[in-house]
């Protein structure tokens, strides 16, 4: 029985959920939504490594500081293309993803993992 692949499938569709719903709605395809989770983990592994935030205060506000953040991208950048062709949209986020968001990142952390010290409360919950 594998029963890591269950919190992969979980965090996969809430990635591709929100891509539909952006799509629905905004009708722009944006590449940019997997680097906004990246952010969002990163922001909350800074908040516990760099400042001593504990981890269940950085669950709450890693995605807020992203929220905001993706709604700068939206009002600087995504709102003039609702009209034009979806390829435009796709290489602005593109582009946002991979040249900015993911670059920053890499060249300040190297594209290996960062080690992190496990939640105790955590520990709690899984330990046999």
């Amino acid at each position: 029985m594998e029963i890591f692949g269950i919190p992969l499938a979980a965090m996969m569709s809430q990635i591709l959920l929100g891509l539909a719903v952006i799509f629905g709605l905004l009708n722009v395809i944006n590449f940019a939504h997997g680097a906004l989770f990246m952010l969002g983990a990163m922001l909350a592994w800074m908040g516990a490594s760099y400042f001593g935030i504990p981890y269940w205060p950085m669950l709450i506000v890693a995605p807020l500081i992203v929220g905001v953040f993706g709604m700068l991208i939206e009002h600087s950048m995504l709102r003039w293309l609702y009209k034009l062709e979806h390829l435009y949209g796709l290489l602005l986020t593109f582009g946002l993803t991979l040249l900015v968001i993911e670059g920053v990142f890499r060249s300040i952390y190297g594209s290996s993992g960062q080690p992190y010290d496990v939640v105790p409360s955590l520990i709690v919950c899984f330990a046999t």
